[in-house]
């Protein structure tokens, strides 16, 4: 805490260095110039303390990996415009940056920088830009999706992206929407460089007026970069397939040319993980609920359901009165133990060598093994975070700091959230997380470490429209075996505004 305390003036002197300059903005009445919608703005200063050097699991989970892993201090400031322009088409843009301070050491970032244009359904962004979905208003490990939280880094690329279209002569009943994206990991890895494809498939049956029902399928793929030296085998750096044949391999999840690895050309090329998703939407009159089964894969067998159980599944209630003291309910129960059997492959029964003497194993799926890569193995991480689901938990830096995979895969979890309003005037959000981590197949932990995580947030009321600044209080902690016994607080002070431009002049917000 006497770090938090001392680290509290440096962050007032930033916040007051950080202040925003007033935007000269496009005329509304010039058709030249389009017309302004909106302009936000954001600035906020945090303070952070724990009975341990490190924060507890929910204060540091799913903040976009620009939080400090220490107790310290950060300030975020951002601006974001919107434009609305003739026939349906729209620009906006953001700018979102991250100064943390923690003893000995003080880092910037960018959170997000990104323009994005679109026509009606169909969009572009170009930039850094949030992919995570927060489908459940904060309160979710996953916030919807178990492969990208939110839990890191954003990716600097591009996505072209539709929202859902509805099939003409359906009269409404089916729709559809898709994604596709690249990207480039920029940070310190053991295959630096990499590429990152994306593309994604969704199908939405409206079987009643009240009910939806949503499947999905996204594909997220590492590929080219450059292979570390390693001894004898690789004695010099080796560069990975990245030309546009291998494009197109990448596209397909077809195996590898001969300029690939062997493992990459008798399986498919780079990095292939995803999830299929299965989703109910039921709209009642005073409450909306949503029921999804997020189901991982990392290769065939997970494609093939042969993973099953595995995956998060979330029961949520969202009641459409924002000011009752509960507004949202989530509960997911987590099981990723299975991972499509504990044998990837066997050897060959008597009558299989007769008949193929050369063929010395046969794979069956098995050991899928979330978030890690023989080939790319800091696996599915960014910049030291795990990129999907928080609770499979990465493997500390080596002493080049690069994070080679996760070191526990296999766990089950039950999560509640609950957001709402005291006496219907100060929102809040609590959190609950109790997990059975068991490690990884290849290396299991010596016993099962159990771990209760736990989180309770609420913000004060602004001081009036004149004064737009908020006040937000944290309390977090961890007990079990898994992490440190440790409790913690933040406090978040935020000053923010909007204004939006119309033909009658500005309003300011």
């Amino acid at each position: 805490m006497k770090n938090l305390i001392t680290v509290l003036p440096l962050l007032a002197a930033q916040l007051f260095f950080m202040m925003p300059v007033p935007l000269h903005a496009a005329t509304p009445d010039d058709p030249a110039s389009g017309k302004v919608r909106e302009v936000d703005w954001s600035i906020s200063m945090y303070g952070f303390g724990a009975t341990e050097a490190s924060l507890p699991f929910w204060a540091e989970t799913n903040r976009h990996g620009i939080f400090p892993d220490a107790h310290g201090g950060l300030v975020t400031a951002g601006v974001s415009l919107d434009y609305s322009l003739p026939h349906s088409w729209y620009i906006d843009s953001k700018v979102s940056l991250a100064g943390s301070a923690v003893p000995g050491r003080f880092s910037g970032m960018a959170d997000e920088i990104y323009v994005g244009v679109g026509w009606k359904k169909l969009r572009l962004d170009l930039g850094m830009k949030d992919r995570s979905q927060n489908l459940f208003n904060g309160l979710s490990l996953t916030g919807g999706n178990m492969i990208v939280t939110g839990n890191s880094r954003n990716f600097p690329g591009y996505n072209l992206s539709t929202d859902f279209i509805n099939v003409p002569g359906t009269k409404g009943i089916f729709a559809f929407k898709a994604n596709f994206a690249d990207y480039k990991m920029l940070d310190n890895r053991y295959v630096k460089g990499a590429f990152l494809h994306n593309q994604s498939l969704s199908f939405k049956f409206a079987v009643h007026k009240r009910v939806d029902i949503i499947l999905a399928l996204e594909v997220w793929s590492q590929w080219s970069g450059t292979l570390p030296a390693n001894g004898a085998s690789r004695p010099e750096p080796v560069r990975q397939p990245g030309g546009f044949k291998d494009y197109l391999r990448i596209i397909f999840g077809s195996s590898g040319g001969s300029d690939a690895t062997t493992s990459d050309q008798i399986n498919a090329l780079g990095n292939h993980l995803g999830r299929e998703l299965i989703r109910l939407d039921w709209k009642a009159d005073d409450f909306t609920m949503i029921f999804q089964h997020d189901i991982p894969f990392e290769d065939g067998s997970g494609m093939g359901f042969q993973n099953f159980p595995d995956g998060v599944n979330t029961v949520s209630f969202s009641f459409r009165d924002r000011d009752r003291w509960i507004t949202d309910i989530v509960y997911e129960f987590v099981f990723t133990k299975w991972q499509s059997g504990k044998q990837h492959d066997r050897p060959p029964h008597e009558d299989e060598l007769i008949k193929n003497p050369d063929k010395k194993y046969y794979v069956i799926g098995g050991r899928d093994n979330y978030f890690n890569n023989g080939e790319y193995r800091s696996g599915w991480t960014y910049y030291g975070n795990t990129i999907g689901l928080p609770l499979i938990t990465p493997v500390a830096a080596d002493e080049n700091g690069i994070v080679l995979g996760v070191n526990n895969n296999r766990l089950t979890a039950h999560h509640v959230g609950i957001g709402g309003k005291i006496a219907r005037v100060l929102p809040y959000r609590l959190m609950a997380t109790y997990s059975r981590n068991f490690g990884t197949y290849s290396r299991p932990f010596d016993k099962r470490l159990n771990q209760l995580s736990l989180a309770l947030e609420t913000t004060l009321p602004r001081l009036g429209k004149r004064v737009p600044v908020s006040l937000t209080l944290g309390l977090y902690g961890d007990i079990g075996q898994l992490y440190s016994d440790n409790f913690g607080l933040s406090l978040r002070l935020s000053y923010s505004g909007k204004h939006i431009w119309t033909g009658a002049g500005t309003v300011g917000k």
